[in-house]
């Protein structure tokens, strides 16, 4: 009896079968399986150490042509911006003589969106640094208005008792961009609360930095975040070997966490990448340069980097503004609604502090650091100001106090007929400040100034012992390098003087010890300072007879480690840039810097400063 239609063999079936069987013994396992995602390319925009440089000087580039460049270079990558601390404290008048409102104004017009805090920001304590904040964080009124711009906010990941002190501050700060999530993890270098006046970090203690960020970087790994970045208030020297706290930090952090760490602090171009493959960088500050690095990612989740690297650019010489600097006229790279922004900051400027008050033959030069590693004129026309305005015995000013040089490029009179130059960065050839006049001799105003000393410091007189008096120097030549060179710093502490000499030698060991951040224990004896003197030669001994001495408030209460005057003393005089300005009457009209024969200081160990 013959089989029913449907319980007959299908042949067809079986060969089909057998075809598919021998095809899977052919092909290999997963050539079927779905091909991954195109990597997505990310860019990181960032300034580093803005101090508010609204305008630009030399090379420097000023926000309204930085603002302009980032807005092309945006169109190349998806892109987040952001800078790493000290975007104000320390700025130029235009943003200092207004509560540095300016330079938070100008960074919302300038796309920053992450940012986290330098020493600079704490320069007027936590009340003003929370104001800072929530101006940073308003909700935008357009393009003009109380608010222009987008909001940005600041990260800190390492501030012990923050929510006593500050509101709206987070550790980690996730933004998604080209469809990556990326994680921002803010690190504040611990030695802040030493470069401010005591009491400006309120109750906020800095811990260990890289305890914070590993920490933290964990968490944003188990959020999701496929790309971590660190960026922190952590500078470094180029010296051959390059070495510093950037680079410390960088080499302490695990790879498979961190991806990129953008430092900032100390003005050098470096990058360079760990063992572990993190990159590191830091560029040059003011807007002198600005970073761009770009991230390889694979969408998904888990680990999807796949590669990164960095680029600086040099943004100026910017050129020059139109019509009182209130237009862009022809300048190919300006962003006319950040000029429009400071347009009545200028006005009200000008008003106070376009008047003349001299002149020079050449600038008082400052920069590359030569201001913290040997005599300049500048720093001695500066302490000899406050040493013969209150008649004392001996005058003490610190080169982390000089900001600009005198005149300075970055404060822009309305009068541009004057004669305005400074030093470029090889001190030596002396450029013409963009928009103004090119003879001789150069013209001062009274923007000069406040622009050279823009931290509202306060003079006041004392007594000092010969013993403190030597403490003091030794403090200020302890952080030298041996030797010094003309690429070195030895930090904002170096002194300037007047009335007396100093020999120091930087082959001795440093005289000081302990620790520089809470619970202080900092202390100096002699050990580098080899010899102290009057002018005329006669010798200072270490005891305890007394001197008087004109200082800052800022050094006197123990700033910079100078914990050997925190001792209750002082009568307070007046602002430091209107102890200066009221000098300008006596010792000028005409200044000469040639005039000072830079004989105050003396380093007995090879020196090329």
């Amino acid at each position: 009896m013959p089989l029913p239609t449907s319980s007959r063999p299908n042949r067809r079936g079986f060969l089909a079968l057998a075809l598919l069987a021998l095809v899977a013994l052919l092909v290999p396992t997963g050539a079927f399986a779905a091909k991954p995602p195109a990597p997505v390319t990310i860019q990181i925009l960032n300034v580093s150490d803005w101090h508010g440089n609204l305008d630009p000087a030399g090379a420097n580039g000023g926000a309204w042509n930085i603002s302009a460049r980032w807005k092309q270079d945006r169109l190349a990558y998806p892109t987040i911006t952001m800078t790493a601390g000290d975007d104000f404290g320390a700025s130029p008048p235009l943003a200092s003589f207004f509560n540095e409102e300016p330079a938070v104004q100008g960074e919302r017009l300038m796309g920053i969106q992450v940012n986290t805090f330098g020493n600079h920001n704490f320069d007027k304590g936590v009340a003003h640094l929370q104001s800072m904040i929530d101006l940073a964080g308003a909700a935008s009124t357009g393009t003009h208005g109380a608010h222009p711009g987008a909001p940005y906010k600041y990260v800190a990941a390492n501030l012990a008792n923050i929510g006593a002190n500050l509101n709206g501050v987070d550790p980690i700060a996730y933004l998604t961009v080209g469809g990556i999530k990326v994680a921002v993890i803010g690190i504040v270098n611990e030695e802040a609360p030493t470069l401010v006046s005591p009491g400006n970090f309120g109750t906020m203690a800095v811990t260990d930095g890289v305890v914070a960020a590993q920490k933290n970087a964990l968490a944003a790994k188990k959020a999701g975040a496929q790309v971590v970045i660190v960026i922190t208030h952590k500078g470094m020297n180029t010296v051959s070997p390059p070495s510093g706290a950037l680079i410390d930090f960088a080499n302490a952090l695990p790879g498979g966490l961190v991806d990129v760490v953008i430092g900032d602090h100390t003005n050098v171009e470096y990058s360079g990448t760990t063992a572990s493959g993190i990159l590191f960088f830091e560029n040059v500050s003011f807007g002198n340069e600005y970073a761009k690095t770009l991230i390889s990612v694979r969408p998904g989740t888990g680990p999807g980097v796949v590669s990164k690297s960095v680029t600086f650019v040099t943004p100026g010489p910017a050129g020059a503004l139109s019509s009182n600097n209130t237009s862009c006229g022809a300048l190919t790279y300006c962003d006319q609604d950040l000029v429009d922004m400071l347009v009545p900051y200028r006005t009200a400027l000008a008003a106070a502090l376009d008047g003349q008050i001299g002149t020079t033959t050449a600038p008082f030069d400052r920069g590359g650091n030569i201001e913290r590693r040997k005599e300049t004129p500048l720093g001695d026309l500066i302490a000899d100001g406050m040493r013969l305005t209150y008649g004392t015995q001996i005058g003490f000013f610190t080169g982390g106090g000089i900001r600009s040089q005198f005149p300075a490029c970055a404060y822009h009179p309305v009068n541009t007929s004057l004669n305005r130059a400074n030093y470029a960065a090889d001190h030596t050839t002396i450029t013409t400040c963009a928009g103004y006049g090119s003879g001789s001799p150069l013209d001062l105003v009274k923007g000069d100034v406040y622009t050279v000393l823009p931290f509202g410091n306060n003079v006041l007189t004392r007594d000092v012992t010969g013993v403190q008096l030597w403490q003091a120097l030794e403090n200020g030549v302890s952080l030298c390098p041996n030797p010094i060179t003309n690429t070195s710093t030895c930090a904002g502490r170096f002194p300037d003087v007047s009335g007396i000499k100093f020999s120091f030698n930087t082959a001795n060991p440093t005289g000081c010890s302990g620790s520089e951040v809470a619970p202080i224990t900092w202390a100096c004896s002699p050990s580098r300072v080899t010899a102290v003197t009057w002018s005329d030669g006669t010798a200072i001994p270490y005891d305890a007879t007394t001197y008087s001495f004109a200082v800052v408030d800022f050094t006197n209460s123990g700033g910079d480690s100078y914990t050997m005057l925190h001792d209750g003393q002082g009568i307070t005089r007046d602002r430091d840039a209107n102890v200066f300005l009221a000098y300008m009457g006596v010792v000028g009209p005409a200044l000469n810097p040639s005039n000072f024969p830079l004989d105050r200081m003396t380093c007995v160990a090879p020196c090329n400063p």
